[in-house]
């Protein structure tokens, strides 16, 4: 995994030892924090940070996500979005804000994620990616992402989930952040994606599996609501690539 990641950061060093002028595409990374929300532990929407255990034994450390992605500037308002995100979520019953029901009983998980995600981003001012001026606007993405994560379950007489195996799934993306451009070739930004993901299982609360040699607590919380993941992170980018121009002399 960390050679992927030395393999990326050297692509981006290479791509910013280039001096180009009108600028169409960019390649970047993105760094953040992690919330869950689902049927363990706390439900607060927004939480990248740490949360203090009321009970029990379990440190809570704050999990991560780190990616790369690619962003083609279709015009000054939209652009298609490419990328792959490598992610840990994580959450507790004993954390602060969990109902009482749920610090009763107990059920702590850890989960990794790698997601792969395409989408379009809408610009809500127009975001000149050539100009050498400063360039600032608030926007809006969404698209579809399909990620890989372990498949979990709770055995009879355990509160921590067990990863049983690796599953696939697709999740909606909605994101809505700021960036800006100080430099002519960098653009920086801050943005909150909530995952609507299409699975009930990356807590472990309703585990599938024909193995009859797992031995599983029955399914809990409520299968009505999809498990949710939110990222709150920076991003930096670097621009590069000509624009075509049908230029007049």
């Amino acid at each position: 995994m960390n050679n992927k990641i030395y393999t990326y950061i050297l692509l981006f060093i290479i791509l910013f030892s280039n001096e180009l002028k009108s600028q169409d595409n960019e390649i970047g990374f993105f760094l953040g924090g992690t919330n869950y929300i689902g049927d363990v532990g706390p439900t607060i929407y927004i939480n990248p940070f740490s949360n203090d255990n009321i009970s029990g034994d379990k440190e809570n450390i704050s999990s991560g996500v780190i990616g790369i992605f690619y962003r083609k500037n279709l015009s000054n308002r939209f652009a298609i979005k490419a990328g792959f995100n490598i992610a840990e979520i994580q959450s507790s019953d004993f954390w602060e804000g969990s109902a009482d029901y749920r610090l009763q009983r107990g059920k702590y998980f850890k989960n990794k994620i790698q997601e792969f995600h395409l989408g379009l981003d809408f610009n809500f001012l127009e975001f000149e990616t050539s100009s050498y001026n400063f360039e600032f606007t608030p926007y809006i993405h969404t698209g579809l992402s399909l990620i890989r994560y372990n498949a979990l379950h709770y055995p009879i007489g355990i509160n921590e989930a067990q990863a049983y195996g690796k599953d696939n799934d697709l999740a909606l993306p909605i994101t809505v952040g700021i960036k800006m451009k100080p430099l002519n070739s960098v653009v920086v930004g801050l943005e909150i994606s909530a995952k609507h993901s299409f699975t009930e299982n990356l807590d472990g609360s309703y585990p599938k599996f024909n193995d009859s040699s797992l031995y599983s607590q029955r399914p809990f919380g409520s299968n009505l609501s999809q498990d949710w993941y939110v990222y709150t992170g920076i991003t930096l980018t670097y621009l590069f690539g000509n624009y075509d121009c049908d230029c007049t002399r």
